[in-house]
């Protein structure tokens, strides 16, 4: 294998390299590699090099290990002794010595753990020897994440018996609905002639406890199914449905256009939210003309049936002792179905389908009697399928590691939208025109999301991932994408043609404060001069038509801040510096998104996008809202200084 072999195969991987060397020199485990074994496993897995370490441009000096045969032999021993390390995840494929610039390492692929081994912890202690990778960084979970993972690990939890509950805790009007469904979706089953208690106990939304006092009692499923909203909030106080609709313009002042969410106005369990919002997200949805084989009319279409199961698996999957809520959100963009509680199978094996793992298997049971929601792992593939009948883009999940979230979004945006695709054209003519799928497919993401990286093609593109590597490779070389990031945290960018004069900036003059600073501009290149020097967007800084009304602009900001905004707006072209001044000012005690602060700076979006927000981003002077999910449709940033707590959506 060479260094260039080596760098594809840590693309798209969370990656690690420790040097292993040891007192003596000739090797020996570092105490680290632990600690970022087990926050690989509980979080999406990922590569520990040994015999090499990373300098800070992401670059790898390879040292090689000189007693290679102790190191794997210990690195087995202590992977297998439970006091040290709780679950061993690997086979022996996982680990394999290589030859790189004639020097043997050790490089271990570590798979994401199952549910059942989470949370891999050390030393015997859950509580205290629990890791997750964040940003790279084996971070030690708190107690209350770990204890959370704990909970996941045991299956059919939602089927447990609520002792100190009974059948008074339901709510009879939702049985009845329920009923009436269920004859609709299965007029021949032969539950119907139960009794409302036997009803509930067949279809296990309540259980006669053997040995127990023969009175039924709810199951959690059926509690949270069935239940009266105040008998679940006795066990569960942060209790939280909600559905909303966006305006279509993101300077719309109204928050939402319609909404779902518990105001008293009706009875807060799952069922009674399922029939309300089901409604609203399919409201709008486009239905041909079309009569079934009996002549009957039909109301929906496969898009309705993937639209219900994101909901659905929102539903059957949330982790509802966590501390957030659900949240259904319906927008321009098109659709996204928030739960608390991460992934129990890998995205991947989502959309590959024939692994049925949710996390409420008796809530899923209760949906399915109504023929609600796939199942053997059939739901992923079936949106896939669907999204990809359409012309959509590829439906996409993002883990938000901090809130202990998983968002799943169904774009109704064009794969291939149009305005990406002419400016594109524009940019490279045949140089685009003549790529195939792959190549357009890279680019037009790129241009359409503002970034585009390995995980978000395994999404849109069945391309093995080394062919995806070598065709990001091919890209960069060719001058039409920008590499930024490294291993796991790649990401890449579309540029303008070296030719293009307003893509050029003047390297010769750049700022003198941001060359001592390091806040070069990671997507120009270079910065321009102090002394009035052409912003090196300044062909796409013209005042956008849409950007018009700065209402937007905070009122709390300082004179000195609110002086440097009007700058910016009366002037076409500034400093970068300049405008960072700006943007940190927008941004001040509040989350604003890209729209929200090209309408305050009066800049097109595409290019706060491209040559502002991910340098400040990456120079940790704003931070993201959805730090695990770049791309989130509603994504927004704050200024890193700011220390108030994020509001609640």
């Amino acid at each position: 294998m060479n260094a260039e072999e080596l760098l594809t195969l840590r693309e798209g991987w969370d990656f690690e390299a420790k040097l292993a060397g040891g007192r003596d020199g000739r090797g020996a485990l570092p105490e680290s590699l632990w600690e970022t074994y087990a926050a690989m496993a509980n979080t999406q897995g990922g590569q520990i090099l040994l015999g090499a370490k990373e300098r800070r441009d992401g670059s790898l000096e390879l040292k090689g290990i000189l007693d290679l045969d102790k190191v794997e032999r210990d690195f087995w021993n202590t992977v297998q002794n439970p006091q040290k390390v709780s679950a061993n995840v690997l086979s022996r494929d996982h680990v394999r010595r290589i030859e790189v610039e004639g020097k043997t390492l050790l490089l271990i692929e570590v798979p994401k753990a199952s549910r059942t081994d989470r949370p891999v912890h050390l030393n015997g202690s859950w509580e205290r020897g629990t890791f997750l990778r964040v940003h790279e960084v084996d971070r030690r979970a708190d107690r209350e994440r770990a204890r959370r993972m704990l909970a996941d690990s045991i299956r059919d939890r939602d089927s447990g018996v609520l002792d100190d509950f009974t059948l008074d805790d339901l709510d009879a009007d939702s049985i009845r609905r329920y009923r009436e469904y269920f004859a609709v979706r299965r007029p021949d089953h032969t539950f119907i002639d139960k009794n409302d208690e036997d009803f509930l106990v067949a279809i296990e939304a309540a259980k006669r406890p053997r040995g127990g006092d023969g009175v039924a009692r709810p199951t959690w499923a059926g509690l949270w199914m069935l239940g009266d909203e105040a008998s679940i909030r006795e066990l569960l106080p942060p209790w939280h449905l909600s559905f909303k609709e966006l305006p279509d313009d993101p300077r719309d002042p109204r928050r939402w256009l319609d909404r779902v969410h518990p105001d008293g106005m009706w009875n807060a369990n799952l069922f009674e939210f399922y029939l309300r919002a089901i409604r609203k997200l399919h409201d709008g949805l486009k239905v041909p003309f079309a009569l079934e084989q009996g002549q009957f009319r039909v109301d929906e279409t496969p898009v309705h049936d993937a639209v219900r199961e994101g909901l659905v698996n929102m539903l059957v999957h949330a982790d509802y002792q966590g501390t957030t809520g659900l949240r259904a959100i319906k927008g321009r963009f098109g659709f996204e179905f928030i739960n608390p509680g991460l992934l129990l199978v890998p995205a991947e094996q989502v959309w590959r389908g024939g692994v049925s793992e949710p996390r409420n298997p008796a809530l899923q049971r209760l949906f399915g009697f109504l023929r609600l929601g796939e199942r053997e792992g059939s739901g992923g593939p079936t949106m896939r399928r669907v999204w990809q009948d359409q012309h959509w883009r590829a439906p996409r999940l993002q883990e938000d590691l901090e809130n202990n979230e998983t968002h799943l979004v169904l774009p109704t945006e064009s794969l291939l939208p149009t305005q990406a695709v002419e400016a594109l054209e524009e940019s490279w003519g045949d140089g685009f025109r003549l790529q195939g799928e792959l190549g357009r497919t890279i680019l037009v993401t790129a241009q359409a999301e503002g970034s585009v990286n390995h995980a978000r093609m395994r999404e849109l593109s069945d391309a093995h991932p080394h062919d995806l590597t070598m065709k990001f490779q091919e890209l960069v070389r060719n001058g039409m994408l920008e590499s930024q990031g490294r291993t796991r945290g790649t990401f890449y960018t579309t540029c303008l043609p070296s030719n293009d004069v307003s893509s050029k900036p003047n390297a010769a003059t750049s700022e003198p404060n941001d060359a001592s600073s390091g806040a070069n501009d990671a997507s120009s290149g270079a910065n321009d001069a102090s002394s009035g020097a052409n912003d090196a967007s300044s062909g796409a800084n013209d005042i956008s038509s849409e950007a018009n009304d700065i209402s937007s602009a905070p009122n709390d900001i300082s004179s000195e801040q609110r002086r440097v905004l009007n700058h910016v707006r009366s002037s076409q072209r500034i400093t970068p510096t300049v405008m960072d001044e700006a943007i940190l000012a927008i941004c001040q005690h509040r989350w604003c998104t890209a729209e929200e602060i090209g309408a305050a700076v009066q800049r097109k979006v595409i290019t706060l996008r491209t040559r502002y927000l991910p340098r400040l981003v990456e120079e940790g002077r704003l931070q993201l809202r959805y730090p695990n999910a770049p791309r989130h449709p509603h994504q927004a940033y704050r200024a890193q200084s700011t220390k108030e707590s994020e509001p609640s959506t």
